[in-house]
């Protein structure tokens, strides 16, 4: 990050702070989720990917907010939610056995609609006659086709984060 950005950046945060100093303190963290995302809107903007498809605007700077990835696309079939949910998923925490209540709780978190057997989506899930997902032991796993394909249609590259205790079954 060049010097220029970084004095963009803190002036940015010291009038938010500015404004929010004379706010009730327990309202401050709220305000500022509020108003951050309208202080660097135009940031987000400079980091659109070049190959970008479909809706996938900015999404390279939004991976961090799934409420804003989700914004990004939207789908007419609940079968597509199922790769949409297993593309934020991989770009969070990288390849694991994805199961039914990963989906389904990802899809009432967010507001999709998600098929009644989200399992047998992903066994039949196929993209140029490959299959996108293999089952391993209670849920289903990306394929290096699947993952190509998310990383293609979702413009999402593998993350590496560790997922939280309470999310492995």
């Amino acid at each position: 990050m060049d010097q220029k950005r970084i004095d963009s950046i803190m002036k940015k945060l010291e009038d938010i702070s500015k404004r929010l100093a004379n706010l009730d303190p327990s309202i401050r963290k709220p305000a500022f989720e509020m108003l951050a995302p309208l202080y660097f809107e135009e940031d987000e903007k400079t980091d659109i990917p070049s190959g970008a498809k479909g809706g996938a605007k900015a999404v390279g700077s939004q991976l961090s907010d799934a409420g804003k990835f989700f914004k990004n696309f939207s789908h007419d079939k609940p079968k597509d939610n199922v790769h949409l949910i297993s593309s934020w998923l991989y770009s969070q925490y990288g390849t694991f056995p994805i199961t039914v209540k990963d989906i389904e709780d990802m899809g009432a978190k967010i507001g999709l609609i998600v098929p009644e057997r989200p399992d047998k989506t992903m066994a039949v899930a196929k993209a140029n006659k490959k299959s996108l997902y293999r089952k391993v032991g209670s849920g289903y796993e990306l394929t290096v086709h699947g993952e190509a394909y998310m990383q293609k249609v979702y413009n999402v590259k593998m993350g590496k984060k560790a997922r939280p205790a309470g999310d492995k079954e």
